[in-house]
Formats: structure tokens, C-alpha cells, sequence
């Protein structure tokens, strides 16, 4: 039974263009180019290693699988002027029958660090493309010429669903921006710009993947002893809308962050879900700018428990696991990101 849920889910996910939607991960803060590739060159150090992987609703014949990863890297000049942040990333999602790889490059530039004299905010802008490889593995489809009272007969089956084959590349573009100023991170961003088609069955006009519009806004709180980074995320994706507002405790003199968070998908009436997230901090790294001792790695797991639609007794929930580095290379010390750094603004990494 599960497996025929299962293949009517996919079907519906080939033919209708309103199931082409992204991931949404619950740990952003291990997928920070995926979120929005203005967060690109903005991390701790000048290159940041991270990546998160997703399996959701165990329950499933073939649960789904996520994986983000990317390499971001920010260069500056002696004057502490940033020069271009660049990234690689590639993202790639299992949905049973069908499995979606995308490759792309981030180039982008920051603004509001010049030597010892800094503007009261920090911008960051960035443009992304990629080409996305799709296919569809149909060795275990069963349509319904495939089919009489006895059951499954053997032969190929007439149904016209994949006139394109069983493989669909595409080009894809997507940019943003990052905004703080004191305590507050604004940004936004724009996916799949130039909404390509993805359909496998030849119909353009309804194989269009629409654009994902993101939104989010973060806030920092110190009193010494902990940190409090809440944040609220929403996205719209076609007829697709998402809000997810969260809260993360990051203690100062231990080596762990705590996350909870609250996604409500589909117009505030579906797939509601809540999570929880253990983050472990280790390795001493220094901080740029200040040549301080900080944590150099940190690796998070996630929970996450639908509350209805379909529900945590259906799905048995989701697994997120998150992993991050931070290097400075070649002791380059020209990247101003230090908490206590040369700038009293906070840079978009201590957001999360």
C-alpha cells in the first residue's frame, strides 16, 4: 500500500507543475548559500566549508533525501575593502523515482568596510547560476495498461508521460541581498529567476518552475552569558507558501547551541510542524580581525514532527543533520568578521 501511495505521489510530481517545489531545511544556518547566496563570503573566516542533508517522513516506500553543500570564499584588500566573495555549491534531492542535481557558482561583493573607518551597516549582494541535472528512474512504474484483474501483466506500457525521455537538464539563475545594521539582519532572494521548464512530458506550458521568493529578518541578543538569534523566514513558491520562525540559544562559555523552531506551510493550514536542534561547537580556529580563540567546527542534528497533514503518525517525522568549518587561509587575517572586530555592526554569520 505504501508503495502505491508512494507512486501516485511521484506521478502527480512529474505531471503537475504546482509539486515542483524546494527544500526548505530547518537547519538554515548549515545551508546559508542555499537560503540566499547573498550570504555568500560572509561567514567567520575567509572560506567556510558547510553542508546539511535531509531525509524526510521515514515512513514513506522511499523517503525523501536532501543534501546542500557549498564552499564560500570572501577576499579583501589591505584596507579591509571587500574585493568579491565567490562560492560552489551543489544541492541534491531523491524524491523515490526522481533525483534532481544542481551545480552552480555564486559571485558577489560586500559593502561597508573600508581600514579602521566603517559605515553603521554592512550589504551584501550576490548573483547565482547553476545547471540542474534531473532524471526519472521508471523500472518499477506501473500505469494502468500495465494492469488487469489478475494483476501486474509484463509488456511496456503506452502511456505518453515522458515524451522528453527520462532526463531533463536545465539552466537556472538566482541573486540576493544581505542587509545589517546593529543587532538586525534583513535579505532576501530571488530562485530560479528565468523559471525554467522541467517537465518531463514535452508541455512547457505547464512545466514552468516558478519562483522562489524568500524572506528573512534576524536579531542578536547578548547578555553576557547566552546568546538569543531569533529569526523569521517565509518563502512563496508558486501556490506554495511557507513561514518558519525559530529561536536559537548559543551559550557563551559552552560548546552548544540549541534551536527551536515553528514551519507552517500552504497558507497557515498545512503541514504545520515543529522542531527541535542540538548544535556541538569544537576545535580552536582563530577569528580574523582579532586573532582570538573561537570554535572552528560545529556539527547540528534536527528533529522535525508534522502536526497534521500528513501528520507525525503517517510520516514519522524528519532528520536533519548539519555540519560547518571555518578556515582561515594562508593566516590571512584581512577579512574584518570578528564579533569584536574593527566594525561595531554585527556580520551575518553571528546571526546564527
Amino acid at each position: 500500500m505504501k508503495q502505491k501511495i508512494f507512486l501516485l505521489i511521484t506521478i502527480a510530481a512529474i505531471s503537475c507543475k504546482l509539486t515542483a517545489q524546494d527544500m526548505m531545511f530547518t537547519q538554515f544556518h548549515y545551508a546559508p548559500v542555499y537560503l540566499n547566496p547573498a550570504l555568500t563570503g560572509t561567514g567567520k573566516n575567509n572560506l567556510r566549508l558547510s553542508a546539511v542533508t535531509k531525509m524526510q517522513w521515514f515512513n514513506l516506500y522511499k523517503p525523501f533525501k536532501y543534501i546542500a553543500g557549498a564552499v564560500d570564499y570572501s577576499v579583501y584588500d589591505e584596507y579591509l575593502r571587500n574585493v568579491v566573495n565567490l562560492a560552489f555549491a551543489v544541492n541534491h534531492s531523491s524524491k523515490g523515482y526522481l533525483s534532481n542535481t544542481n551545480v552552480s557558482g555564486v559571485l558577489g561583493r560586500s559593502f561597508g568596510t573600508n581600514n579602521g573607518n566603517c559605515a553603521n551597516w554592512f550589504l551584501s549582494l550576490a548573483l547565482q547560476a547553476g545547471y540542474t541535472f534531473s532524471n526519472v528512474n521508471t523500472k518499477d512504474f506501473v500505469f494502468i495498461d500495465q494492469l488487469d484483474p489478475s494483476g501486474i501483466i509484463s509488456g511496456p506500457s503506452d502511456v505518453d508521460l515522458f515524451v522528453n525521455g527520462k532526463s531533463k537538464n536545465y539552466f537556472d539563475m538566482s541573486s540576493g541581498f544581505v542587509f545589517t545594521w546593529n543587532d538586525i539582519m534583513i535579505g532576501g532572494a530571488v530562485h530560479h529567476m528565468n523559471e525554467p521548464n522541467v517537465s518531463f512530458n514535452g508541455k512547457s506550458e505547464n512545466g514552468k518552475l516558478p519562483r522562489k521568493i524568500t524572506g528573512h529578518i534576524g536579531y542578536v541578543y547578548d547578555n553576557g552569558n547566552i546568546k538569543l538569534k531569533p529569526t523569521l523566514i517565509g518563502e512563496v513558491q508558486g501556490q506554495s507558501k511557507a513561514l518558519v520562525m525559530g529561536l536559537l540559544f548559543d551559550f557563551n562559555e559552552f560548546p552548544i547551541q540549541l534551536g527551536c523552531w515553528y514551519r507552517n506551510n500552504q497558507g497557515f493550514n498545512y503541514n504545520n510542524a515543529f522542531s527541535v536542534g542540538f548544535t556541538w561547537k569544537w576545535g580552536e580556529g582563530k577569528m580574523a580581525s582579532t586573532q582570538s580563540n573561537d570554535f572552528a567546527n560545529r556539527m547540528g542534528i534536527s528533529y522535525d514532527a508534522e502536526f497534521n497533514k500528513p501528520g507525525i503518525g503517517t510520516t514519522h517525522g524528519s532528520l536533519e543533520l548539519g555540519i560547518q568549518k571555518d578556515i582561515i587561509i594562508d593566516d590571512n587575517l584581512k577579512c574584518p568578521t570578528a564579533s569584536s572586530g574593527i566594525c561595531s555592526y554585527k556580520f551575518p554569520w553571528e546571526f546564527f
